[in-house]
C-alpha cells in the first residue's frame, strides 16, 4: 500500500512537468534503472512508473528512430 502511494504521489507531480522536464525525468529515472547501485526494489518499482508513465503521456509509446542527416 506505501508503494503505490507513492508511485501515486510521483505521477501526481508529473502532471506539473513540462513534455521536456517529463522527457529528462524518464531519461534519469532510466539511468538509474540501469546502474547497478539500482536495488531491485526501486528497480521494480521504478518500471511500474514507467509502465504508468507510458500510459499518461502518449509520446512516450512512441517508438523512436534514428534521424540520418
Amino acid at each position: 500500500m506505501m508503494r503505490e502511494a507513492m508511485l501515486q504521489e510521483e505521477l501526481d507531480r508529473v502532471d506539473t512537468l513540462t513534455i521536456i522536464q517529463i522527457a529528462a525525468y524518464v531519461h534519469h529515472l532510466n539511468i538509474h534503472l540501469r546502474s547497478n547501485d539500482c536495488t531491485d526494489g526501486e528497480r521494480k518499482s521504478g518500471l511500474e512508473l514507467l509502465e504508468r508513465l507510458t500510459e499518461r503521456v502518449r509520446f512516450l509509446n512512441r517508438a523512436l528512430e534514428p534521424v540520418f542527416f
